[in-house]
């Protein structure tokens, strides 16, 4: 073919590719304007164009891609459509200007002569058709949306994603965020749309970063709605400290995946599949949701290549306004850094916060290699932002009907710095009112502020803040009382813990409706009230800062958190003692469930919205307040006398796991109190003001975990559904006290008692439980059992969380909790050692292997950051816990099946208990074993536990023996404990290490008494079969126990015999009773010969009978420090005792020469006091055994009882001789003279705590007081006993006292008045010998002719003190099975096993 044929053809390829590029832009104005621009450009290359073949080529392929995008587009003219097609003319518009530029003569000349020309040629033709290519893909996208079906079928339901955190989401008061100022930060809109479009850029995070007020998320807001417009918005995710679910780090996934699925329908239905297959996937963590949710589906979707070379964009914005960000940010930044999301790009916003350093991993410049790019907007030039400021300034104020000059806007504009919220705040406060004279008035007063002064970034803000603040209320002109007010309200609002109406903050604080609703409008440029909810808002996140910060707000402006916590504290509680009532809601009947109740929504409309943040958070606000004496005050009687009636209203919210949050939230933080002014306070000084702290502090916390344990028993009861049942059946059933309870005693009455069990749950498995541990936090339990399978259970719902099946189906021999609850740790006889997350049911890394056989044991160390394993090949394996790597050598030794290893309290330790019959300790850093094997055992060894502190080593085995070793020695300590009638498979300590608990094949758990061995009750029965483990919870009140017979069970660690059941062993009268100075222990003395100790709490008898006495024993004492006992004897002998061995300490003391009917310690516990039948008082030296002095004589017949002053100084004795009389305990002489009035023997005397009075009881039958100073009779006798009185006590607070009488009766009296106070204790069958007041004031002791000790419990109500014998005789129910309540028309029926 000729040259010139050639040059023809060419000419119709070029001609004809023309034709189609002017033809397929005819739709489209814009398009069609650029086009004829390229093909002047092409035109003028197939002029110097040497290659027509390249140029033909070049020209066919762009042909072909404008053919196929219109083929695409098929007559489509939609507006996204025309969006995308406009972002192609300009783009090709680029390219021919960038062309035109470089055809002028001289560039284009020096092209040809250089032979570039080729190349630029063909860079032409490149860009022109990747124009087009993108324009295509974006096309493809909107047809796809518009045809999936998936998209319109997926059950997003699951997903549960945030509307409110979609940047085009309504924000309240019916606007949208805030976008930026047209022709501002263009710029930086810019360089993030530049960054967003390139596809070569390994930079796929990019961050913005400065502090509040720079304009972040106006920025953000912009460029989402820019490329939204492109087609590269994926997703985004705006959170706000404001809106809930927009604070909340577990929505943050969920949503960016949904909006995922809505912008691409290939993900959409690849999501669909994934939540199919798994529909719990997004209650489980944050890394198991980015790898199924997104990271997996987007990378099937990337693969596909149905995005073509689009890069679109996920926008977070606010990073720092969600709470545990970090829990998304360590499992999303990684996810970039290791481009596991190609093809997807994050842009970021948040304030400069260190852990965003951290977490971002740029620490000051860009690490290299580093993924994510930053831009921090303080470093942008200081003149690029004034001007985008003055464009924001100009634009408003055109917009308004002030006139305001080019000079006064440049000067907001520099009193602005780089904050745009100085801007919009300045704008706001001027033009709020509408009013051009006020606002021309409010601009004068913005432009006499000082200028902004850079060393300290937030001044300008902060003196602005200031001044709207000074003029929202006319500041300067306004009353005293009125500037008080207007500050209250302002405060109230900054520190409530949720954004409330104007109606909540005038009920909290007692003022106007109208009052608060006026402060707020005139606070438009700070707050505003959503539509949504018409709760208070802040319009940005630098004002609470602002004014929380003492150095920042003005003089008065600055909020006192802790003076408003106690101010809206105290609302709380005067709010809910005002307005919680029974039955609050008028339900009509407990048949129905809650949500059944006929009207439901309007019957709650009786808790309005102030008592439900009252009800919800007063625990906060407690906590945070100052603590002052009226705090405290107002919160005791609060739950005193409303506690039942506050779980009544958070059931009927369905809030009772936020109760019990509440709860545990207010245990963590009692030691607030230590700190607070509350020591003074009534609620303190009841206690005994004379503790010390940690006994304050255990007190008070006893009272709150009483509380919580009865909302987690009502938690787990069916009745939770039917709030009426939270009296009907949980009130009934609950045999414990709690604060509160007693408030009821007028509005209740149920007529039968049910005697509590001390199995507290029961829940059925599907396989024999080999193993169980309960998480520190107490909250979760986890099981393992014969196929395999770990159970989580919820311990407040008392319901399984989730199944693990992990182990192949093999059985599960051991699982443990790390101390932070965040992992478990599982040993399977599939020779393996796996992590799992307790949280989403995941495993951690890989298994841990290395054992030839079964893994037996598993234990974490206290840091969590060991594990230690026991196998049935007989050795033992330390592991990183975080890396899964095996630290060192094996633990070599035992010579069979390792079944038991744990570490020690300091983790410097290993026990192991093994089939060879034989205790280990190693030395956990070098795996060496420390000394000999621990031997003793007489067959395998099944499990082993440090105790608490360390020091000591309780092992179980075969041999059906519990065995205690001292760790330091790896000597027995005592004796085997025996009891268990088969092998012993689990043992560990509580965590106090008072007690030990024991798991048998006899099916049966027994508790024993660490320091001396002794049984503590009657053995926990329930299981039908081998109870295989035991652990206690880490507040050593509840046990949990697996067994062989498929359930896992929760007992009640403290409940033993009720407490109105005689304490039974004494085979005679018993003559003296009392408690130790913990109130832990009760002592008894008896005629028959013995003493005996008791669990105060389950009443059970510790260790046998102390003997040697060889007669009857009169008197019993503990010494203060609760080491030592002193008892007397008929057989004329004072015997002391060491309470931890039950052993007699040296000979009796031995004297007198009659019976020694009285014995009492000395307050410092160094001199012991005796009353005997010889007519004398003698002292005695504990420590020496030695008689101090003379005997005391005076008295002129038996002197039946002796006590110390509290101080020491003071003896007083009471006598056949019908007198009291007072001595000097020093020089033995007598002080004053007899104090007389009793017609008969005095038979029991007392100081109180003050020393001021001493009361004594006589077989005159009556009570009396005396003045201990004076000697003289206070008041009348106190009569109502119908014989002798044998004992008299004050109680540790002194407004009580007790006696105990030969009429069968204990009574309780007003130590000030004289009065009895309520009924008397009645359930001895014979006299009362002796009675005392537990150190608490709680409970009273009472031991009796008729064999027994009695335990009685103490309450208080509005009228004083009442005592009860037993508290559930409250809640009793009628013979048929109906239960009342008097004062209410509830009545439900009750059914029960």
């Amino acid at each position: 073919m000729s040259l010139a044929k050639k040059g023809e053809v060419a000419l119709d390829v070029i001609e004809k590719g023309l034709v189609i590029l002017d033809v397929a832009s005819e739709w489209f104005g814009p398009l069609k304007a650029v086009t004829g621009v390229l093909g002047e450009c092409i035109k003028t290359y197939k002029e110097v164009m040497d290659n027509k073949k390249d140029l033909d080529k070049l020209m066919n392929d762009l042909t072909e891609e404008v053919q196929d995008l219109e083929k695409q587009r098929g007559g489509n003219q939609s507006s996204d459509m025309k969006q995308i097609f406009e972002d192609l003319s300009k783009k090709l518009e680029n390219v021919s200007n960038e062309t035109k530029q470089r055809l002028k003569a001289s560039n284009f000349q020096q092209a040809i002569q250089s032979g570039r020309i080729s190349q630029e040629v063909e860079q032409f033709f490149k860009d022109v058709s990747k124009a087009y290519e993108n324009c295509k893909f974006k096309v493809l996208l909107i047809i796809a949306r518009q045809t999936s079906e998936i998209q319109k079928s997926l059950n997003f339901d699951k997903l549960k994603p945030s509307m409110k955190a979609f940047h085009d989401a309504q924000i309240g008061g019916g606007k949208e965020r805030d976008s930026c100022t047209p022709g501002t930060r263009i710029q930086i809109i810019g360089d993030i749309e530049e960054w967003a479009e390139r596809t070569t850029d390994e930079n796929t995070g990019h961050w913005i970063y400065g502090m509040a007020g720079t304009g972040k998320s106006t920025i953000a807001r912009s460029v989402c709605l820019s490329l939204e417009k492109k087609q590269l918005l994926a997703a985004t995710f705006f959170c706000s400290r404001q809106i809930p679910e927009c604070n909340d780090c577990n929505y943050i996934i969920p949503t960016i995946a949904y909006q995922l699925a809505q912008y691409s329908p290939a993900f959409a239905e690849v999501l669909n599949k994934t939540i199919q297959e798994d529909p719990t996937i997004t209650s489980k963590s944050a890394s198991m949701q980015l790898d199924k949710l997104v990271v997996t589906c987007w990378d099937t979707v990337f693969k596909s290549q149905k995005l073509g070379p689009l890069t679109p964009v996920v926008v977070i914005d606010a990073l720092d306004e969600c709470r545990d960000i970090s829990s998304v940010l360590e499992v999303l930044i990684p996810a970039i850094q290791k481009q596991e999301l190609l093809g997807l790009k994050f842009l970021f916003t948040s304030r400069p916060e260190s852990y965003m350093h951290k977490y971002l991993k740029i620490d000051g410049p860009l690490s290299e290699g580093s993924n994510v790019d930053r831009m921090f907007l303080h470093d942008v030039e200081e003149s690029l932002v004034q001007a985008d400021i003055t464009r924001f300034l100009t634009c408003q104020f055109e917009h308004s009907e002030l006139s305001v000059s080019e000079h006064n806007i440049n000067k907001l504009a520099n009193m602005s710095g780089k904050l745009f919220i100085f801007a919009a705040t300045i704008v706001k406060f001027i033009l709020e009112k509408h009013n051009p004279i006020m606002a021309e008035k409010r601009m004068n007063r913005v432009l006499d502020l000082k200028s902004k002064q850079e060393k300290h970034q937030t001044k300008g803000l902060d003196e602005l803040y200031d001044t709207v603040l000074e003029h929202s209320f006319d500041f300067e002109k306004s009353l005293s009382e009125e500037k008080d007010t207007y500050l209250m309200i302002l405060h109230a609002v900054i520190t409530v813990q949720k954004p409330v109406s104007p109606s909540v903050i005038s009920k909290m604080l007692g003022l106007q409706l109208q009052e608060v609703e006026e402060v707020i409008r005139e606070l438009y440029s700070v707050l505003y009230i959503a539509d949504s909810d018409q709760a208070i808002y802040t319009l940005h996140a630098s004002f609470p800062d602002y004014i929380r910060t003492k150095g920042r707000a003005k003089g008065a402006f600055w909020c006192n958190e802790g003076l408003y916590h106690t101010i809206l504290g105290k609302a709380c509680f005067k709010n809910m003692m005002e307005e919680l009532k029974f039955n609050i809601c008028q339900l009509p009947s407990s048949f129905l469930a809650d949500k059944d109740v006929p009207g439901i929504s309007d019957k709650l409309r009786a808790i309005d919205e102030t008592l439900r943040y009252s009800c919800r958070y007063w625990p906060y606000h407690f906590v945070w307040s100052d603590m002052t004496e009226e705090v405290i005050k107002q919160w005791k009687g609060c739950m005193e006398k409303k506690s039942l009636f506050w779980i009544e209203v958070m059931n009927l919210l369905g809030s009772i796991p936020e109760a019990y949050d509440s709860l545990q939230f207010l245990l963590e933080a009692s030691g607030f109190l230590l700190d607070s002014k509350s020591s003074q306070t009534d609620f303190l000084q009841t206690m005994n003001n004379k503790e010390i702290e940690t006994e304050i502090q255990a007190k008070i916390q006893a009272k709150i975990a009483e509380l919580q344990q009865f909302v987690a028993f009502h938690a787990k009861s069916p009745g939770v559904e039917r709030t009426p049942h939270l009296y009907l059946s949980s009130l009934p059933f609950w045999q414990k006290d709690f604060l509160g309870k007693q408030s009821l005693q007028n509005i209740i009455n149920l007529k039968k008692c049910f005697q509590q069990s001390r199995e507290m749950e029961c829940w059925p498995t599907s396989s024999p439980v080999y193993a169980v541990a309960i998480s520190q936090d107490g909250k979760l339990i986890a099981s393992g059992d014969w196929n395999g399978i770990i159970t989580i259970w919820n311990v407040l719902r008392g319901k399984e969380v989730r199944r693990i099946n992990g182990h192949s189906s093999k059985r599960v021999n051991s699982v443990a909790f790390s101390p932070d609850g965040t992992k478990i740790v599982s040993g399977s006889v599939d020779q393996t050692v796996k992590i799992w997350d307790p949280a989403t049911g995941a495993q951690i890394g890989e298994p841990l292997q290395g054992y030839s056989r079964s893994v037996c044991s598993v234990a974490f160390s206290l840091d969590g950051t060991k594990i230690v394993s026991g196998s049935d090949d007989g050795t033992g394996r330390i592991w990183n816990a975080a890396t899964g790597t095996q630290i060192g050598e094996l633990l070599h030794g035992h010579s069979n099946s390792v079944y038991s290893v744990t570490f020690s309290p300091d983790g410097t330790k290993i026990v192991s208990g093994s089939s060879d019959k034989t205790v280990r300790i190693w030395d956990a850093p070098t795996g060496a074993q420390i000394r000999e094997p621990l031997q003793g055992h007489t067959d395998k060894v099944n499990s082993v536990a440090f105790s608490p502190d360390g020091t000591h080593i309780v092992s179980g085995s075969d041999d059906k023996t519990v065995r205690i070793w001292d760790a330091a020695t790896g000597s027995q300590i005592g004796e085997p404990f025996k009891g268990h009638t088969s092998l012993v498979w689990s043992v560990a300590f509580s965590p106090d290490g008072t007690k030990i608990v024991s798991g048998s094949n006899d099916q049966t758990i027994r508790i024993w008494d660490a320091a001396t061995g002794a049984q503590i009750g009657e053995p926990l029965q329930g299981h039908s079969h081998v109870v295989m483990s035991v652990a206690f919870s880490s507040d050593g009140t509840k046990i949990v126990s697996g067994s062989y017979d498929r359930t896992v069970r929760i007992w009640d660690a403290a409940t033993g015999p009720h407490v109105s059941e005689p304490l039974q062993g004494h085979s005679n009268i018993v003559y003296s009773v009392t408690f130790s100075p913990g109130g832990t222990k009760i002592v008894s003395g008896s005629q028959d010969k013995t003493v005996r100790i008791w669990d105060a709490a389950t009443g059970a008898q510790i260790r046998e009978p102390l003997q040697g006495i060889t007669d009857w024993v009169s008197s019993v004492a503990f010494s203060p420090d609760g080491i030592h006992i002193v008892s007397g004897s008929d057989d004329q002998t004072v015997r002391i005792w060491d309470m931890a061995t039950g052993s007699q300490i040296g000979e009796p003391l031995q004297g007198h020469t009659g019976t020694v009917l009285f014995v009492a310690f000395s307050p410092d516990g160094t001199k012991i006091v005796f009353g005997s039948a010889d007519k004398t008082v003698r002292i005695w030296d504990e420590a020496r055994a030695s008689q101090i002095g003379e005997p005391l004589q005076g008295h002129s017949d038996w002197v039946r009882s002796v006590a110390f002053s509290p101080d020491g100084t003071k003896i007083v004795s009471g006598s056949d001789d019908k007198t009291v009389r007072i001595w000097d305990a020093a020089t033995g002489a007598q002080i004053g003279e007899p104090l007389q009035g009793h017609s008969a023997e005095v038979l029991s005397v007392a100081f109180s705590p003050d020393g001021t009075k001493i009361v004594s009881g006589s077989d005159d039958r009556t009570v009396r007081i005396w003045d201990a100073a004076r000697g003289v009779q206070i008041g009348e006798p106190l009569q109502g006993h119908s014989d002798w009185v044998r004992s008299v006590a004050f109680s540790p607070d002194g407004t009580k006292i007790v006696s105990g009488s030969d009429d069968k009766t204990v009574r309780i009296w007003d130590a000030a008045t004289g009065a009895q106070i309520g009924e008397p204790l009645q359930g001895h069958s014979s006299l009362v010998m002796s009675v005392a007041f537990s150190p608490d004031g709680g409970r009273i002791v009472s031991g009796s002719y008729d064999k027994t000790i009695r335990v009685w419990e103490v309450h208080a109500d509005d009228n004083g003190l009442v005592a009860q014998t037993d508290i559930n005789k409250l809640w009793t129910l009628d013979d048929d099975g109906w239960g009342s309540e008097p004062l209410s028309d509830l009545s439900a029926r009750l059914y029960h096993d």
